[in-house]
């Protein structure tokens, strides 16, 4: 299930040299200020921007996002089948449902891309309020739906999502 913390606390939690681990010491050094040319993209960013940063081709990549959170009717979930996720805010705050993707009957499959998406609908799933400095470990079993308004006094949401392929909290690539 999905991990959710700071960004020091998951770096003690997982195998060191693993792509996850990786990923969160990219996290850790743009806290620090040692990505200055990442931090450039997050704060010129406008509404809607969007901007992809290679970090191990496509093994390991940033997306740099900035976004309005969006009213909850209209959410919905994403599933990925072989990425895990590291979402991370660096400003504003959001909220993520999430819930298990092989409880969800009837969906249809990924597509080419290793995607799947699907509506939220009415029932009750796990819900993390992401705010800014923390981080959500989402693998490829937790189906997400992210961008949520927390209240309506939200307003901008400016985001690193981390993608790492094949990643589990003790792999050895």
């Amino acid at each position: 299930m999905a991990l959710f913390g700071s960004v020091e606390e998951l770096i003690r939690q997982v195998r060191a040299g693993t792509r996850l681990a990786r990923g969160l010491a990219y996290l850790s050094n743009y806290r620090a200020g040692r990505l200055p040319d990442i931090e450039a993209i997050v704060r010129s960013q406008k509404s809607g921007d969007r901007a992809r940063v290679e970090i191990e081709g496509e093994k390991l990549y940033v997306l740099v996002q900035c976004y309005e959170p969006r009213a909850r009717e209209t959410g919905r979930f994403e599933a990925h089948q072989r990425y895990t996720d590291l979402q991370y805010l660096c400003e504003g705050q959001e909220r993520i449902e999430v819930c298990e993707f092989p409880s969800q009957p009837g969906l249809s499959a990924y597509d080419a891309n290793g995607n799947l998406h699907f509506p939220l609908g009415t029932q009750a799933h796990s819900r993390i309020c992401l705010q800014a400095g923390r981080v959500a470990v989402l693998f490829p079993h937790d189906a997400h739906a992210p961008g949520l308004r927390v209240d309506e006094a939200d307003t901008l949401v400016r985001k690193l999502v981390i993608k790492i392929h094949d990643a589990e909290i003790m792999d050895g690539a």
